[in-house]
């Protein structure tokens, strides 16, 4: 995976997990989705840092 593809991931994935945090903060409360679009943005995190990809 070349670096452009990597910096995508990371960005992807801080914009999921943004999300997911300021839906919690909006609405007061922690509904599926927001909880999805942490583990999703996390899993974003693993995989653009990991070695092999």
């Amino acid at each position: 995976m070349n670096k452009t593809t990597k910096i995508s991931l990371v960005v992807i994935a801080g914009l999921l997990v943004f999300n997911g945090l300021i839906n919690i903060s909006d609405n007061g409360g922690v509904l599926a989705y927001d909880i999805a679009s942490i583990l999703s943005g996390i899993g974003f995190v693993i995989v653009g840092l990991s070695k092999k990809a």
